[in-house]
């Protein structure tokens, strides 16, 4: 909405092709070469094994705040079964005097709402400075007062809300049913959850366009302001959302590609997940403006007044938004329904990645399948409990602001530039002819070694240079606050650094050049993986081309350069046997 409507679409396009594909392609390639976990793809070049270990964290934090988002959306559908809707009027017991209900846009501009709210409270003379409408709508004071009971800030956290606890619970329950199988339950209950929002969103496509005004929506949604591709935030954003909504460096591609059969064509899966998901990003746009032009027409405004983002969007406008519709009980459930199907679809993964790490680390314990991921779901219960308090959406949105950043941005750069630079494009076509017997494009080879660098170093440096200080509504986060922010940021970060640091001190050599040199060399454990995957001439030349290419000078400190011996890092006794 911000971006230029059918604009935005045309440079999200661009960027999909341009960037996510040859970096799903990168990630699914290394993933299901390893057939591991974010750790163990790392072999290929060991001083990164702290990308594997930073995203690792990155996944945990976010397990822990993303989960309870799905609290709220399972509280919210629960109060869908009321017979009135009670984020629709103002005859609640939460309710202030400053509410207000009705065929109204208020509150769609979030400004001073604080003030609002407080002078509304105390009998005072509200403050409605940038408000176009004075007072706060029913469905602002639900989230704010019933569902929150929000309090000022992160200096008072305030009690634990004990129906949010109990929503908080559920969901860890369902999680753990859906993972505690493992991989091939999971797989299979994605089906259902993928299929019911598209199900969903054709409906609310369908109901959306018989509405008044609909249309107002969906032409603002697809007519191209040409003027805002002069902006570089357009680009920006568009680059940043189209690797966002794939997962890059989330370590979701790598961790599931692990699981897949090893002469599987990741080229072919890689364009279809691309356009599937850009396609569905589109059908998606087109649902939710159809609505939102009813919407604007029954209340005599523009489309243009319902621009919001965030939290604001997702549990203030919407659910507003569900009110005009006709049996507004019915599409709340089924919105919500669609909500968590989607939330699922994101947590499940989290968990697969979480014991997929977990085992490259501990082998042994990870057999302990459901024992583990009860232990990892716990943790992220324990550390939900702080994020449901009175004031826990301060410190959610303290998470969400760090936890990915700038660390996202950061490791998709260095995964292009690991593989396509030191890793090497040669032995990547090796990795390929491997496990399916063709080569990828050049172009795709192109782009991960040169276009997905320097797109991915631009989004990092802008997220650097566009940087803001945390701020959730009107309320401005303290000092103190911002240095844990920074602090939650760099919990993710700084495994990079020191694995990378410790790996070149504890590699054999007699000068720094030297141990550097041996250290970005593929190691024992991704050797045996070339020769596990290949039959066995293909492995011995794809070994031997491997060395002979870019290991000559070493060759001396791991073995003979007889590809049944020293190549393969494997023993004289056995050497016939893993050749």
């Amino acid at each position: 909405m911000r971006n230029g409507g059918g604009a935005y679409i045309i440079v999200f396009t661009i960027f999909t092709i341009l960037a996510a594909i040859p970096c799903v392609f990168l990630e699914m390639v290394i993933g299901q070469f390893s057939q591991g976990g974010l750790i163990k793809v790392w072999n290929l070049c060991p001083p990164f094994k702290g990308i594997g270990i930073g995203i690792v964290i990155s996944t945990w934090l976010y397990n822990c705040y993303y989960n309870v988002i799905f609290s709220w959306f399972l509280f919210y559908m629960f109060k869908s079964f009321s017979s009135i809707l009670p984020w629709s009027n103002c005859d609640n017991s939460w309710n202030t005097p400053a509410c207000v209900s009705g065929d109204t846009v208020v509150g769609l501009t979030y400004t001073n709402v604080t003030n609002v709210t407080e002078n509304a409270i105390s009998g005072g003379t509200p403050n409605f400075t940038n408000i176009t409408v004075p007072g706060m709508t029913a469905a602002e004071e639900f989230w704010r007062f019933h569902v929150l009971e929000i309090t000022d800030g992160l200096d008072y956290l305030g009690g634990i809300r004990w129906p949010l606890a109990g929503c908080l619970a559920c969901t860890y329950v369902i999680v753990y049913l859906c993972v505690f199988k493992g991989i091939n339950v999971s797989g299979k209950i994605v089906y259902v959850t993928v299929g019911i929002p598209y199900i969903l969103v054709t409906v609310f496509l369908i109901r959306g366009c018989l509405l008044p005004g609909a249309m107002d929506g969906i032409y603002f949604y697809i007519y191209p302001q040409f003027e805002k591709l002069q902006d570089p935030n357009i680009w920006i954003e568009a680059c940043r959302f189209s690797l966002f909504s794939m997962g890059i460096a989330m370590g979701y591609i790598i961790t599931l590609s692990g699981h897949n059969k090893s002469n599987n064509n990741c080229f072919r899966d890689a364009i279809v997940v691309c356009f599937v998901d850009l396609f569905s990003t589109i059908f998606v746009g087109f649902s939710f403006f159809a609505i939102v032009g009813h919407v604007a027409f029954k209340s005599g405004v523009t489309v243009e007044a319902f621009e919001s983002s965030g939290f604001n969007l997702g549990f203030i406008v919407f659910p507003e938004i569900l009110t005009y519709l006709p049996l507004p009980q019915l599409w709340s459930v089924l919105t919500f329904v669609m909500l968590m199907a989607l939330e699922i679809d994101s947590m499940v993964p989290t968990v697969d990645i979480l014991m997929e790490a977990f085992g490259d680390i501990f082998p042994t314990i990870a057999r302990r399948r459901r024992l583990v991921i009860a232990g990892i779901l716990l943790s992220n219960f324990l550390m939900g409990i702080m994020l449901i308090t009175q004031g826990g959406i301060y410190v959610l949105t303290l998470f969400d602001w760090y936890a990915y950043f700038p660390s996202l941005a950061l490791y998709a750069t260095l995964e292009c530039v690991v593989v396509g630079w030191f890793y090497g494009i040669q032995r990547l076509k090796g990795n390929i002819s491997v496990m399916w017997g063709k080569s990828a494009p050049r172009i795709i080879m192109i782009a991960i070694r040169f276009i997905c660098p320097v797109l991915l170093m631009i989004v990092f440096c802008y997220s650097l240079y566009s940087y803001r200080p945390p701020k959730y509504g009107d309320y401005i986060y303290p000092a103190w606050a911002t240095g844990l922010g920074w602090a939650i940021s760099s919990a993710s970060i700084l495994p990079f650094p020191v694995v990378f640091l410790w790996t070149v001190y504890q590699t054999p050599g007699s000068t720094l050049k030297e141990k550097l040199r041996t250290s970005l060399t593929p190691n024992r454990q991704w050797h045996l993986q070339s020769a596990e995957d290949s039959p066995g001439d293909v492995a011995l030349e794809i070994c031997t081309k491997f060395h002979d290419e870019n290991d000559d000078e070493n060759v001396e400190d791991r073995g003979q350069k007889d590809p049944k011996r020293g190549l393969l890092s494997v023993d004289a006794d056995n050497a016939e046997t893993e050749s």
